[in-house]
């Protein structure tokens, strides 16, 4: 079995997937397999991957299913893979050619100790300029004490231990297609830390129609989603000003709630209804300013 399955979740993208398949063709190392899940494509998707899969010198695996968002057929596919290693790439990104012979190269060093749930590469829009430069060459720390209350926000290249992924899927609403990766990223910090490596495997651009491009809307068309990353930014773990951030990004949203809330969103802790109730003027300033921008 290979050691590594790449995910790309795909929704009419078959005029730049050829991209990244081409990159992974020219992998130094090709112990790994491709799960493409088609998030209801509609589109060519389907013809295109069967021409990779006649011709690829690694396993592609197709799924197909319903539209519902990225993290809906991330979860769809996260289910069947039984590979040690998972790492996502969206179908209109590349890799650098080197980038799965570093990730089996570090998961070698790691593998073993039980506290590290992943490795965490860089994205850039080249091999040399980081979206989120790093200090160090490589180190062990944990991303909720990193990432969020260092404060550094951007995109990086994580390359997972797949039962954790399993362990903790992304929540699904109904009727909602987007949902911020760090609403996960955060519960995986509290049990666990990642190995940060100062390399660029990732090459990536933010494409007009991309999630990227249409943050605000796609957090306003999914409310529920939205709040939910409030509430985990809310977590204790995370520091008094990012929770004051999080009680705001979830008395916002709430306001484009129109039922009643799931139980996973249901604030109980005393402290957390105190400063949701603290903020609530700044909620409502955003709200305006955010809904108008958007």
């Amino acid at each position: 079995m290979e050691p590594l399955t790449i995910i790309t979740p795909t929704y009419n993208r078959a005029d730049l997937i050829a991209n990244l398949y081409s990159s992974l063709e020219n992998q130094t190392n090709k112990h790994f397999c491709w799960m493409i899940v088609d998030d209801g494509s509609t589109d060519n998707t389907f013809e295109v991957v069967s021409k990779f899969k006649d011709v690829a010198s690694f396993e592609v695996l197709y799924l197909q299913k319903t539209n519902g968002g990225k993290h809906t057929a991330l979860n769809f596919g996260i289910k069947e893979i039984n590979t040690e290693l998972t790492f996502i790439v969206d179908s209109d990104d590349t890799l650098t050619e080197d980038a799965v012979q570093n990730i089996i190269a570090v998961h070698g060093k790691y593998k073993n100790q039980n506290k590290i749930s992943s490795y965490t590469f860089l994205k850039g829009a080249n091999s040399k300029s980081p979206i989120v430069p790093i200090e160090k060459n490589e180190f062990i720390e944990n991303y909720i004490k990193y990432r969020i209350k260092n404060n550094r926000p951007g995109d990086m290249a994580e390359v997972f231990k797949t039962k954790y992924l399993k362990e903790y899927p992304f929540p699904e609403f109904p009727g909602e297609k987007f949902i911020s990766e760090d609403v996960v990223w955060i519960e995986i910090g509290k049990v666990s830390d990642a190995v940060y490596i100062n390399k660029v495997i990732y090459i990536c651009e933010y494409l007009q129609g991309g999630l990227t491009s249409n943050d605000k809307k796609m957090k306003f068309a999914s409310p529920l989603g939205s709040m939910l990353r409030g509430k985990r930014l809310m977590s204790k773990e995370c520091g008094l000003r990012e929770n004051i951030r999080g009680a705001i990004i979830y008395c916002c949203y709430k306001k484009e709630v129109r039922q009643v809330l799931p139980h996973i969103l249901i604030v109980e802790d005393i402290r957390d209804k105190f400063l949701l109730l603290l903020v609530t003027p700044l909620a409502i300033y955003f709200y305006r300013k955010w809904r108008h921008n958007k």
